[in-house]
């Protein structure tokens, strides 16, 4: 009996990785896919899976915080977070008109922490005692789509969905080379690949 010749081989080979690939992807491909279709479809649609419940709450600080640091180190504990957590934000002092005249408006800080469970934002007006807090806390579909958007996730989470679209990259590619050397000649692979491209770019340009 003859023995395999090389391109036989690699074929078989390709065919093997590219379904090893798609029973790992399965489950993340799925996640991608519906909360992908709930994004593209939440304002049209009103779809109610994404929603979140929101609660405002205003703290007393013992004296004015010196800085965003120190604010973030008073309220951490109690949202059961690090201070580290807390990204800040300075928006400067700046003139605004109220009732006809013109006032100075002081720094306002504000403080957020996203994961895809909660999402947190502390506001505070330099030189007060007091801070709002808004404490927001998505359901389950809304979840979803703040792990396919990687917000709040950690390094970990982001390896994931980037081992998990490289993976997919690699499913199409090889799907498509596979289906082309068993259902034409080149040419016609070449045609398709074209047309895909094609048309994929003219709809890009029609989006805006």
């Amino acid at each position: 009996m003859d023995a395999p010749r090389p391109a036989a081989k690699s074929r078989k080979w390709l065919r093997r990785l590219h379904a090893w690939c798609g029973a790992a992807l399965a489950a993340l491909a799925l996640l991608f896919a519906v909360t992908g279709f709930l994004l593209n479809h939440r304002a049209v649609m009103k779809i109610p899976a994404l929603d979140r419940r929101e609660a405002v709450e205003v703290v007393s600080l013992p004296a004015p915080p010196a800085d965003p640091r120190a604010l973030a180190e008073a309220l951490a504990p109690a949202l059961g977070i690090a201070p580290a957590a807390l990204s800040p934000r300075i928006e400067p002092e700046r003139a605004v008109e109220w009732d006809g005249r013109i006032l100075r408006q002081p720094p306002r800080w504000t403080l957020v922490a996203d994961t895809p469970s909660r999402a947190i934002r502390i506001e505070h007006w330099t030189g007060s005692r007091q801070a709002e807090i808004r404490l927001a806390r998505p359901n389950l579909g809304l979840h979803l789509a703040r792990l396919h958007m990687a917000i709040g996730t950690g390094p970990g989470w982001i390896l994931l969905a980037d081992a998990a679209a490289l993976g997919l990259a690699f499913l199409a590619l090889s799907g498509f080379w596979m289906w082309g050397r068993l259902h034409g000649p080149a040419v016609r692979l070449a045609l398709l690949a074209s047309g895909g491209l094609t048309l994929a770019t003219a709809l890009a340009w029609l989006a805006g």
